[in-house]
């Protein structure tokens, strides 16, 4: 059997497939993590709506909500008020972690930034693929 030597385009070949699985691997991560965020966004919606319902327009003070950190098994708890929480889902792809859960980079790919810090919390904003996951996944987005 003849062995034929590599050529300079079976190298970049080769090199282009790496790329691509790379690629695929980082967009795989984003909607991942933007996925997972959005779960624990669900469940503090389905807080926020019991609020709601509870107090009827009185004032709550401060109520429990999700971290909703890319850490499936994350179990903190940040304290927002209904104004604080409603502020946080402005936008579709904002999040709320507890401080200490802010999570720019997962598996070497960029997937949120900082917006804001404040007491109990930190509003975090999906970037990239993240982002257009988190909107596509949002609730409260009009469909049309």
């Amino acid at each position: 059997m003849r062995v034929l030597p590599r050529t300079n385009e079976t190298c970049f070949a080769s090199v282009r497939v790496a790329q691509m699985s790379q690629v695929m691997f980082l967009e795989a991560t984003s909607e991942r993590v933007a996925r997972n965020q959005s779960r624990f966004r669900a469940a503090n919606e389905k807080i926020e709506r019991a609020a709601q319902v509870t107090f009827q327009g009185e004032r709550a003070g401060r109520l429990p909500f999700l971290c909703e950190c890319p850490d499936e098994g994350c179990t903190e708890v940040a304290l927002l008020t209904l104004e604080e929480y409603e502020a946080v889902r402005l936008r579709g792809d904002t999040f709320l972690v507890v401080p200490g859960d802010e999570v720019c980079e997962v598996d070497g790919k960029t997937v949120a930034e900082i917006v804001d810090r404040f007491e109990g919390f930190t509003l975090m904003a999906k970037v990239g693929d993240a982002a257009a996951v988190a909107r596509a996944l949002d609730p409260r987005a009009s469909n049309g």
